[in-house]
């Protein structure tokens, strides 16, 4: 993992691989999750992962009154 800090910066790649790199591919992950996968902030990881929504196939959905999951669609 990359040392923690503001002058780590995270690609989209990054991210993307956090979800490809997991046995189960199609489990949503949270903002959280992503950050202690990245060993980077909360709002880090959620600021790549709204980009990651505009820019790819990437999915979120809302799951309680603050707390959202995010994943790539299997395509079947």
């Amino acid at each position: 993992m990359s040392p923690q800090g503001r002058d780590v910066e995270f690609t989209l790649s990054d991210v993307t691989a956090v979800f490809e790199s997991r046995e189960d591919y199609a489990e949503p992950l949270t903002a959280s999750e992503v950050a202690d996968r990245l060993d980077c902030s909360r709002r880090t990881a959620l600021n790549k992962l709204h980009q990651l929504q505009e820019q790819t196939d990437l999915k979120s959905k809302k799951v309680g009154g603050r707390s959202r999951v995010w994943w790539i669609p299997v395509n079947v």
